[in-house]
C-alpha cells in the first residue's frame, strides 16, 4: 500500500472520528428525554394534619438533572381546587434540632414561619409535599398534571397523580387497662382487685397554644384535686413530664407544656394513685395505663373520669 494511501485514510479517520466526538458532545449537553416517565404509585392517599413527602418519579432513562413543576390541580370533578394552594405557616427550621431543648422557648428559637402551600411538587426529584397544616381542609380527589423539563426538553404528564386527601384524626388514645395492686409490690401484701376503674372520658381542643391540660372526676362527678389524686407514673419513660418542656399542678387540673405533634411513637403514659384516694388502705395503689398521641398544634384538655362500672 502507497503511503499516500494510508496517510489518506488516517486522515479519512480522524474525519470520522472528530464527527462522532462532535455527535457526542451534542448528545452529553442535551441529554435524552424518556417517552414513559410517570410515578411509581399513580394514586396516593394523604391524611389531613400530616406532613408527607413521596413519591417516586421514574425517569424512564432521562438524564439529569431535572426540574418537576406542578402545571395543573383540580378536584375530581374539574372544579378548580385552591385549598390545595393556599399558603399556610410552615416551619423551617434555622437551627439543629437535638431533642435536648429544655424550654419551648428554646426550642421556637430554632424555627421559623414561611408562608408555603400547603400541596406543592418537589423542583429536584418530583416528590410530593403536603403539610400538616391543612387541618381544615374536607376529603376530596385531586388530580394533577406536572410538567417535567431537562436538557433535551420538557412535557406535561396530564394526570401523573390521583391524589386522594382524607380527614386525619387530630388526635387518638387507646385505654390499655386499670389495675389495683399492692403498693411497691410488697410481698407481703395480699393483692387486692377491685372494679373501680379510670379512663379518658374527654379530648377537647381549646384553641390555639402549646398544651395538654388534665382533669380528673370522681364517680360522683366532681372535679379531684390533684395534689392528692395523681401520683404520676413510678416508672421513668412512662410519666408526663419526661417528654414536655414545663409542669404545673392546680387545685383542679395538671397543666404541661409540649411541642406538637405529641408523643408520635405512641408512648405509654401511665397514672398511679394512693389507695387512700379510693376508699383503700396505703398498702394498696391502682394505676392506669394510656397510649395517646395528638397531631394538631393548641391547647388540649383531657379528662380522666374514676367510675365503678
Amino acid at each position: 500500500m502507497k503511503k499516500t494511501t494510508i496517510i489518506k485514510i488516517l486522515l479519512g479517520a480522524a474525519v470520522i472520528g472528530s464527527f462522532a466526538y462532535g455527535c457526542r458532545k451534542v448528545d452529553l449537553q442535551d441529554g435524552y428525554f424518556g417517552e414513559n416517565i410517570r410515578y411509581r404509585d399513580k394514586i396516593m392517599t394523604l391524611e389531613t394534619g400530616r406532613d408527607v413527602m413521596k413519591g417516586d418519579l421514574l425517569l424512564d432513562r432521562s438524564t439529569g438533572p431535572i426540574t418537576v413543576e406542578l402545571a395543573a390541580i383540580r378536584k375530581w370533578n374539574g372544579q378548580p381546587a385552591p385549598e390545595m394552594l393556599q399558603q399556610v405557616d410552615a416551619v423551617e427550621w434555622i437551627d439543629e434540632f437535638t431533642g435536648q431543648e429544655k424550654t419551648l422557648e428554646e426550642l421556637e428559637k430554632k424555627k421559623k414561619k414561611v408562608k408555603r402551600p400547603v400541596f406543592e411538587i418537589n423542583k429536584n426529584d418530583g416528590r410530593i409535599i403536603f403539610r400538616k397544616e391543612s387541618y381544615e381542609m374536607d376529603s376530596c380527589t385531586y388530580f394533577i398534571d406536572v410538567k417535567v423539563t431537562n436538557g433535551a426538553g420538557s412535557r406535561v404528564i396530564t394526570n401523573a397523580l390521583e391524589i386522594k386527601v382524607v380527614k386525619g384524626a387530630d388526635f387518638e388514645y387507646r385505654n390499655d387497662y386499670a389495675w389495683i395492686v399492692c403498693a411497691d409490690y410488697d410481698e407481703a401484701c395480699y393483692p387486692y382487685f377491685d372494679s373501680i376503674n379510670i379512663r379518658f372520658q374527654k379530648v377537647e381542643y381549646m384553641g390555639e397554644g402549646s398544651t395538654v391540660t388534665f382533669q380528673f372526676i370522681a364517680p360522683d362527678g366532681s372535679v379531684i384535686n390533684p395534689k392528692s389524686f395523681p401520683e404520676g407514673s413510678k416508672q421513668k419513660g412512662k410519666r408526663m413530664e419526661d417528654f414536655t418542656f414545663a409542669f404545673r399542678k392546680f387545685d383542679n387540673r395538671l397543666e404541661y407544656d409540649v411541642a406538637y405533634p405529641f408523643n408520635t411513637q405512641d408512648r405509654e403514659f401511665e397514672w398511679w394513685v394512693p389507695g387512700a384516694t379510693f376508699g383503700k388502705d396505703d398498702h394498696y395503689d391502682m394505676f392506669a395505663a394510656v397510649h395517646f398521641r395528638i397531631f394538631r398544634p393548641g391547647n388540649w384538655k383531657i379528662t380522666w373520669k374514676v367510675f365503678y362500672p
